[in-house]
């Protein structure tokens, strides 16, 4: 007599396994607890409801959450062919997954940057790459400025005692006083985060001085930009609108000037910012 070819070897054990993972997977049992939530939230969402309403609400919100109701003739097939029926649900799970890769391999494909060809397209590109970088790094900007952070809010503190009347003051010009020279987006204290302003309003810095690719302002550049920016008044100023902050931030500037600036460079900031002190 011949054997059933479709006959998987295996032991009784195994096929005991193989079978209760089918019944979780093709027909699970229903917890308890879970149709007493169910239960219990439809019944927290009605007031006023008949039974024959309610019985109705129930079976259709029951039957939508647990939609899996084993049948007999299931349940002869996990019990009599389950290495049959574990082959067909695998086969089953590679269709799918062949199915994905046929909608993938159809999908429209991303654009991708064309190639490179020529050394004349490759430098356009690099040149292209840092312009869009320099924009993004000079938009940034944040306000108030860094003068007028340090030098127009006084700190409050009991341990300062008589010299709080001193006017407020900050190291963020102290490598201006030293001839030093500063950049316009570059470091912690450049041109844009000292004033608060974007560079197409600090024109009047002038070209500076360039070091191969970088650009640097020295004192008279701040200068220059001070200048300019102060002898606009009232709320349309671009900095310092405000009279009395005006007068308290120019104060602290030649307060800090006269303790850290070299003697020339302390006469140039005092004969820029006194005429705008009156």
């Amino acid at each position: 007599m011949k054997s059933d070819p479709t006959a998987v070897s295996a032991d009784d054990a195994s096929l005991e396994v193989l079978r209760r993972e089918l019944r979780e997977r093709l027909a699970p049992q229903v917890g308890i607890r879970q149709v007493a939530e169910e239960i219990a939230k439809l019944l927290g969402t009605v007031k006023k409801i008949t039974r024959e309403t309610l019985a109705l609400e129930l079976a259709r919100r029951l039957a939508k959450k647990f939609r899996f109701l084993a049948s007999q003739e299931l349940e002869r097939l996990i019990t009599n062919r389950p290495s049959e029926l574990g082959t067909l649900l695998e086969a089953s799970k590679w269709n799918d997954y062949q199915q994905v890769t046929e909608w993938i391999s159809k999908a429209p494909k991303p654009k991708r940057r064309a190639k490179i060809t020529s050394e004349k397209e490759r430098i356009h590109r690099t040149k292209a790459a840092k312009n869009w970088h320099e924009r993004l790094r000079r938009s940034y900007v944040t306000t108030p400025g860094w003068i007028e952070r340090q030098f127009a809010e006084r700190p409050h503190s009991v341990l300062l005692g008589p010299y709080n009347s001193l006017p407020p003051t900050g190291p963020c010009l102290d490598d201006v006083f030293h001839r030093g020279a500063i950049q316009m987006c570059n470091g912690d204290y450049s041109l844009q985060s000292l004033f608060g302003l974007r560079r197409k309003k600090l024109t009047a810095a002038g070209k500076g001085n360039r070091r191969g690719r970088e650009i640097f302002y020295d004192y008279r550049d701040v200068l220059a930009c001070m200048d300019a920016l102060l002898k606009q008044t009232g709320s349309n100023a671009y900095w310092l609108p405000d009279p009395d902050r005006r007068q308290t931030v120019l104060t602290g500037i030649l307060f800090r000037a006269r303790q850290e600036a070299k003697p020339t460079i302390r006469r140039r900031f005092e004969k820029t910012l006194v005429p705008h002190l009156n």
